[in-house]
């Protein structure tokens, strides 16, 4: 599950490195807050498998907040459009 998580979590910043210098804006790329979500619930499965309670409190602490910035990009985005 880790692993899976690091790997959601660096498809995300290759996203994001192809939104800022490739395409030269400072905007955030969708795929970052939703691969950082992803990732967030892996490692939070992860967490509770083997144990340690206080790191997965944490990571559902980053879902909550994953999910809000998520949700907030895509609601601003389709209010622009």
């Amino acid at each position: 599950m880790a692993l899976a998580g690091f790997i959601f979590t660096l498809i995300g910043w290759v996203f994001q490195f192809y939104e800022t210098v490739i395409k030269k804006t400072r905007n955030i790329n969708i795929f970052l807050p939703l691969a950082f979500l992803i990732s967030c619930v892996l490692f939070a499965i992860n967490e509770f498998i083997t144990g340690d309670i206080i790191y997965a409190i944490l990571d559902v602490v980053c879902v909550i907040v994953a999910a809000i910035i998520f949700t907030v990009l895509v609601t601003r985005k389709k209010l622009l459009e």
